[in-house]
């Protein structure tokens, strides 16, 4: 994906980049979390002299350092992508809200060169940053991303799964997915690898489906070589649980991309009648050896998206692996009235804090 001249007037165009604030502003061990977020204005001093005095406040309001750190990316994102596209002064690129609270840029004299309207999404979790914008265009089009990682709440998860099974784990976030997405959770075959020349047979993919318990050993049923002969085959069932939780994870980032596309939020009444089905999970790269590696991995494009039983096809969808435990989700919808998705999405672009967004700021402020 090329991106947008930043003083030009294309249109409309979508940006996506990520900031990484597990490495940024390293704050020492303090006796209370609050202790933490407070030197947190010493550390990052620099970045907040960024912000307005209110955003500020909002960044140092948070009880614990990595969400305040995310917060103050967010914030620098937002003054980023405005500053460089809509060719405004850093200190006059404060974004408000549409009339759904999702943050836009209008400006004043779209006539002017360089005023392009600004629709956006950010989202955060385990220290890492997206967002996601639509430069140009009617101002109409609409996107949303979100993050997840898999192993932040690994030790809750699997606390919950153990005592009462991985259906009931489902279930205890079922109010959020429809019927159709909570049952393909649950019992849709998971993609594993048996080994070479081997095959599942009918009964061994039935076990593995109504498998929901971990520390297990499952004795299934394969086909093993060109012989086809019939053999059996000890699958550890804490890979089959952590396959399907993962599938469970790749669904929500999606589901919330698309939400937050709309402007709703998860309590939004048409949730049960949303539908985003054939979700494969993408995958990391194997070979990864550092814990805090983004290096991308598979990409999939290829969901099949139902909305009060009818089939949506003007909305793209695409779901990233990075590192070993995070995806991050984007949607995007054109202007109403458009039959087919004129709006590509591309590869999302990891800045770096100094050279990409700092510097930058100080240049245009």
């Amino acid at each position: 994906m090329t991106e947008p001249s930043q003083y030009g007037r294309p249109g409309p165009t979508i940006v996506q980049w990520l900031l990484d604030t597990r490495p940024l502003w390293p704050v020492p061990k303090q006796a209370s979390s609050k202790d933490e977020v407070a030197e947190l204005k010493n550390v990052a001093s620099q970045a907040l002299s960024f912000l307005s005095p209110s955003e500020q406040a909002s960044v140092l309001k948070y009880y614990h350092l990595k969400d305040a750190k995310m917060s103050l990316a967010s914030h620098l994102l937002k003054h980023l992508v405005i500053t460089k596209y809509c060719h405004v002064p850093w200190s006059s690129s404060t974004p408000i809200k549409d009339a759904n609270g999702k943050p836009i840029w209008a400006p004043a004299n779209p006539n002017l060169m360089g005023q392009v309207k600004i629709g956006f999404n950010v989202s955060h979790q385990a220290g890492l940053v997206s967002l996601i914008a639509v430069i140009g265009g009617e101002g109409k089009e609409e996107v949303g991303t979100d993050i997840v990682c898999v192993s932040e709440r690994l030790v809750q998860d699997y606390q919950h799964i153990e005592k009462q099974g991985f259906f009931d784990w489902v279930d205890m976030h079922g109010e959020v997915f429809s019927e159709s997405e909570v049952s393909f959770m649950k019992l849709a075959a998971v993609e594993l690898k048996l080994g070479a020349g081997l095959e599942l047979m009918g009964f061994g993919k039935d076990a593995l489906s109504r498998c929901q318990r971990r520390n297990m050993k499952l004795e299934v049923k394969a086909l093993k070589g060109e012989e086809r002969k019939e053999t059996t085959v000890t699958i550890d069932s804490n890979i089959v649980i952590e396959a399907k939780r993962r599938r469970f994870y790749a669904m929500w980032c999606l589901r919330e991309a698309y939400v937050k596309m709309t402007g709703e939020a998860l309590l939004a009444p048409w949730l049960k009648e949303l539908e985003i089905l054939d979700v494969q999970v993408p995958a990391g790269n194997e070979d990864i050896r550092d814990p805090i590696s983004l290096e991308k991995g598979q990409v999939i494009k290829d969901f099949r998206i139902i909305f009060k039983d009818k089939p949506v096809t003007n909305v793209k969808m695409e779901l990233t692996a990075l590192g070993t435990d995070y995806m991050v989700a984007a949607a995007a919808r054109p202007a109403t009235g458009a039959d087919n998705p004129t709006l590509e999405l591309g590869d999302w672009k990891l800045l770096d804090l100094e050279n990409d967004v700092l510097a930058f700021g100080q240049v245009i402020y």
